[in-house]
């Protein structure tokens, strides 16, 4: 297979399924042939990544994922997408082990909020308590000139409930607890708009999306971006 990019998944592998399923359900088809070409790897196994951002001395998930891509660098994908928030913790130990270009998400996904609500000034995130640990998205959040807001204990404790003991344990989305989370950022935390920075939470977007509170949600951008560039790859190859 030639022109193809690898999703490195399996963190958690509910949340890569999403990813996927957006991906063909978004790209224009008419025939199997129009579908986009791409190698998803589904490694489970992975440690967790916010445990061990949480405390060091739990197995550490580095040597799975510059494996991973040492792995999928030698069938030479055009670019890699990183099916996991919480793994952009490892960003750049993952790409000094590749020339290959890695999509970041949470980068990618702030740059979009100008579009989804131009006049957004107090911008909220929920993720793993990993992620709003070490401020996977501060940084991309505030050189963009907004302001961050934290959610509070309870709401990182709530959302830590519904990833960890609903999704990735039961295999199930809560809506009444999904879209509680975002009713205490928006009015609560008087929010303009809510990152979601873990995929579960993308996944509890997919499956219950009936609600009014602006969000960005980091997968569903990365599934745009993604097809995006795998139809210009295609392109290039019809043009050569």
């Amino acid at each position: 297979m030639q022109k193809f990019f690898t999703v490195l998944g399996g963190m958690g592998s509910l949340a890569t399924e999403s990813y996927v399923r957006l991906l063909n359900k978004r790209t224009p088809t008419k025939k199997d042939q129009d579908y986009l070409d791409y190698i998803v790897v589904n490694h489970a196994t992975i440690p967790d990544r916010s445990t061990y951002i949480l405390d060091h001395n739990a197995e550490d998930p580095t040597p799975s994922l510059v494996e991973d891509i040492k792995q999928q660098s030698l069938l030479k994908p055009a670019f890699f997408v990183l099916i996991c928030n919480s793994a952009h913790y490892f960003y750049d130990d993952m790409q000094k082990a590749t020339d290959i270009p890695i999509l970041h998400m949470p980068k990618i996904a702030i740059e979009e909020i100008k579009h989804i609500k131009p006049t957004a000034k107090r911008v909220g995130l929920i993720g793993t308590p990993g992620t709003i640990k070490v401020g996977i998205y501060n940084k991309f959040i505030e050189e963009n000139g907004y302001e961050l807001i934290k959610p509070t204990q309870e709401i990182i404790e709530a959302t830590e409930d519904l990833i960890f003991n609903d999704i990735k344990k039961k295999g199930q989305v809560d809506a009444a607890k999904y879209h509680a989370l975002l009713q205490q950022m928006i009015e609560q935390q008087k929010c303009d708009i809510v990152v979601l920075g873990c995929t579960e939470l993308s996944l509890a977007q997919e499956q219950a999306p009936d609600h009014n509170y602006p969000i960005v949600d980091a997968q569903s951008i990365i599934v745009d971006k993604s097809i995006k560039m795998g139809l210009a790859l295609r392109q290039t190859t019809i043009d050569n």
